[in-house]
Parts: structure tokens; C-alpha cells; sequence
């Protein structure tokens, strides 16, 4: 596939990341404070049933990235499953955030357990083909930059939906955010609103890219089998390239849930900012921030190679989030708007991650006559996932042990301290520890790992 691909192309694949995106924000930012502050679900309970779904997750992702990799037929490895996942996740996305009256805490952490591994398994269908399909439209190192790039820009715009879908939802039908009925409906709709974004960005990268998508399939003679799922996972986990990279953005993600998941009660009972004025400015920027830092790394990737810009992002955003958020003081937006901006565009480095997948695979596929770009992007989003639950778990331990209480209107100054621990140190040392492992990679300046296996 030599031919430059076209831009409308680069932008039609990104697309279905805006409705990806859209519904991860949606969870990770709303999920838990939705069951512990409305559904009434213990902190620690909530911690334990999304950290619970990762068991699955270690099996569907790597299996869907094995199964893309050996599907042969008229439409290619990767378009059944796109339309199948945008089918299946906005029902499962519904039932997550529309949960029935429970009278114990039991039946509330099974119905979680329950509905956020369908959620899961969809995201898990149309996630990992999307992934792998980046990296088969085209086989230039750097055109596949800008296609994650056109990936980011969805998926940041993605991020800005599904975390302003309940204010929408809101303001749409006049609900009370303060009373728990209010938040309640504010996002079940939203849930409903996220659900037809899926839908919408899934048909777009469908239509944008069918014609490339049909031309990859799997070469003759590949099946699914049990010995060739074993050696192939051996292949994967032992590749000394992608290892170091797999690890680090394991780290870095489970310091962005633990972000995503302390952001409200920072905001609202340490800097005491209403939700509407976070999701408006802090979050808004930030997404903002995002898409213009697309212009800013793919140069950088062209000009120094892929893993030192990717690295630099990553520690500066770790040591800006260390020191900054303690320090900033209550009802002032001067500080988070400024976190905004920088780590908007510290996060954008996101693409360089996701293009030296691209290559690391490429070159297994040379070295071994193998086709397992679908398996690593498997890997790729069973450690978002892993994170994201890690991330999840800890964060309701840490929260009960700086003394949070759950659907308190109000918290003691000494647990108001807490969160901004946790928000900032907590959160910076993983990114900080992150580009430290990152570091050691064998990926050359270029990015590429050529005549180095």
C-alpha cells in the first residue's frame, strides 16, 4: 500500500474514536462517583468490581487481536468487527449508567461487575480492530504518525463529548444536578447520548476506509489454534521492542484513571469549583490543548524520531502534575486552566506510543513471516484496560484512607489535603515512573527497530 493515503481517508479512520473515547471518558470520569455518590455502592466495593473485570479483559483482548489477525472474507480482518462492537456498546453503555433500585450492596456490585465487562467486551471488538487497521492502511513509519494523530484529534474531541454529555443532558431536561435523582437521569441520558456518537464515528470510519480495510486479510493457511495462540503470545510478550513500551504505557495509564477518577471530588471539595465551571474551562481546554498538540508532535516524531519527544512529553507532564496541584489554591481556575494547556499538550505525545507499535510490528512481521499486529494492539488495549481497573482499584482504598466519605456534601481539611495528594503526586509519579521505563527501550532515534531484533 504505497500510495499516500488521502486526508479525508486519515480523518474517516480516526473518526470511530470519537464515540471510543466518548464512552471511556464517560466511564472513567462519572462511573465511580455515579455508584458510590447515587447508587449508594461502597467505595471499596466499586474499587473491587471494576479491578474485577480486568480477569476478562486479560482474555478478550488478545484473543480479538489474535482473531483479527487470522479473519479471512469479503470485507477483510477488520470491518466486521467494527460494525459489530458499535452495535453492542451503546446498549451495554445504557444499562451501566441506568442500574435498578437495589436495597443492598451486593446486588449493586454484581450489577456493576456485570454490565462494565459487556462494556468492556464491546469496547473490546471494535477497539483492537480499530487499532490494528492504523498501522495496515498504510506502511510509511511517518504517515502512520499522522494517522494516529487524525486518531487523537477524534478521540480528544471524543474525550470533550463524553465528559460533557450530563451537563448536556442537564440542561436538555432541566434536571438537578445537586439532588442524587438529578444526577441520576443526567447520566443515563448521557450514557444514551455516547451511544449514539458510537454509532455515528463507527459508520464513518466504516465508509472512509472499506475499500483499504477489504484488501487486508489474513494471509492463506492461517487458523485459530490453541498452539498457535500460545506461540504467538510468546512472540508478543518477549519481543524486547514492544515490552518496554508496553510497560510504560501500562504506568502512565493507571496514573490517567487515577486522574480521571479523582478529578470531580478534587475539584469540588479541595479547590471547591463547581462542575459545570470544570467541565467548561478545565476540561475543556484541556481537551482543546490535545488537538492542537497533533501539529507540535508530528514534526517533532519527523525530525528527532519517535522515542525521545514521546519520552520528554511524558516526564514533563509527570513533574508539572507532582508539583502543581497541591499547590494550587481553593476557588481559583488560573492554575487548573494553565495544568490544562500543558498537559493537554504533554498528552499528545500519545501518538508517537501508538505509531512505534505500528513499527515494532512491522518488524516481527519481517522477522518472522507472521501477521500479529492485531495481537500487540490486543496487548495495547488489554493494558489500557488493565490500567484503567488498576488504576480504579486503588483509587477506592486510597480514597477511604484519607478519610473520604462517600455522598458527603462536604470533607474534612485533612481529607480536602488528601485528595490533592493523591491528585498530584499520586497521579505524577506514575507518569514520572513511566517515562523512566520507557527510557530503557531498544527503539532507536528514529523510532524504528531495523536490523536490531
Amino acid at each position: 500500500m504505497a500510495q499516500q493515503l488521502r486526508r479525508r481517508t486519515k480523518a474517516g479512520f480516526g473518526a470511530a474514536d470519537f464515540g471510543l473515547s466518548s464512552s471511556e471518558l464517560l466511564i472513567q470520569f462519572y462511573l465511580f462517583d455515579f455508584y458510590t455518590r447515587v447508587v449508594g455502592l461502597r467505595a471499596d466495593l466499586a474499587g473491587y468490581a471494576l479491578a474485577l473485570a480486568v480477569i476478562w479483559d486479560a482474555v478478550s483482548d488478545p484473543l480479538m487481536g489474535m482473531l483479527t489477525d487470522r479473519t479471512r472474507g469479503r470485507f477483510g480482518r477488520f470491518l466486521p468487527y467494527l460494525v459489530l462492537g458499535a452495535a453492542t456498546l451503546p446498549a451495554a453503555l445504557w444499562a451501566l449508567f441506568s442500574p435498578p433500585a437495589f436495597t443492598g450492596q451486593g446486588g449493586a456490585f454484581l450489577y456493576l461487575l456485570f454490565t462494565y465487562v459487556l462494556v468492556n467486551t464491546s469496547m473490546t471488538v471494535i477497539g483492537v480492530p480499530h487499532l490494528a487497521l492504523g498501522g495496515a492502511l498504510t506502511d510509511d513509519s511517518n504517515e502512520r504518525t499522522e494517522v494516529y494523530g487524525w486518531r487523537l484529534v477524534a478521540g480528544t474531541f471524543g474525550l470533550f463529548f463524553g465528559i460533557l454529555a450530563p451537563l448536556f443532558a442537564a440542561e436538555s431536561f432541566g434536571l438537578d444536578v445537586d439532588s442524587d435523582d438529578g444526577v441520576w437521569w443526567s447520566r443515563s441520558f448521557a450514557a444514551l447520548f455516547v451511544g449514539g456518537a458510537v454509532l455515528v464515528s463507527a459508520a464513518v470510519t466504516v465508509l472512509a476506509v472499506r475499500q483499504r480495510a477489504r484488501q487486508a486479510k489474513a494471509p492463506e493457511g492461517a487458523r485459530f489454534t490453541l498452539r498457535s495462540l500460545g506461540g504467538s503470545l510468546r512472540g508478543v510478550v518477549c519481543n524486547r521492542f514492544f515490552l518496554p513500551i508496553f510497560l510504560a504505557f501500562i504506568i502512565a495509564s493507571v496514573g490517567r484513571a487515577m486522574n480521571a477518577t479523582l478529578a470531580l471530588p478534587y475539584y469540588r471539595f479541595r479547590l471547591e469549583i463547581a462542575e459545570g465551571d470544570v467541565q467548561r474551562w478545565v476540561l475543556g481546554i484541556f481537551a482543546v490543548a490535545i488537538v492542537f498538540s497533533v501539529a507540535v508532535w508530528i514534526p517533532l516524531g519527523r525530525r528527532f524520531g519517535k522515542k525521545w519527544p514521546a519520552f520528554s512529553g511524558m516526564l514533563a507532564l509527570g513533574v508539572m502534575t507532582t508539583v502543581a496541584y497541591p499547590l494550587f489554591p481553593a476557588g481559583s481556575l488560573a492554575g487548573p486552566i494553565a495544568m490544562a494547556v500543558f498537559g493537554g499538550i504533554a498528552v499528545g505525545a500519545i501518538i508517537l506510543f501508538e505509531s512505534l507499535v505500528t513499527d515494532v510490528a512491522d518488524a516481527d512481521r519481517r522477522a518472522t513471516g507472521e501477521q500479529r499486529a492485531g495481537l500487540y494492539f490486543g496487548f495495547w488495549r488489554l493494558g489500557q484496560k488493565l490500567a484503567r481497573s488498576v488504576g480504579l482499584g486503588l483509587t477506592g482504598p486510597m480514597l477511604a484512607l484519607i478519610g473520604f466519605e462517600e455522598g458527603a456534601r462536604a470533607q474534612s481539611a485533612d481529607t480536602a489535603i488528601g485528595l490533592a495528594l493523591l491528585f498530584g503526586p499520586g497521579v505524577g509519579l506514575c507518569f514520572i515512573l513511566a517515562a523512566v521505563v520507557f527510557a530503557f527501550s531498544p527503539i532507536d532515534r528514529g523510532g524504528t527497530t531495523e536490523g536490531r531484533r
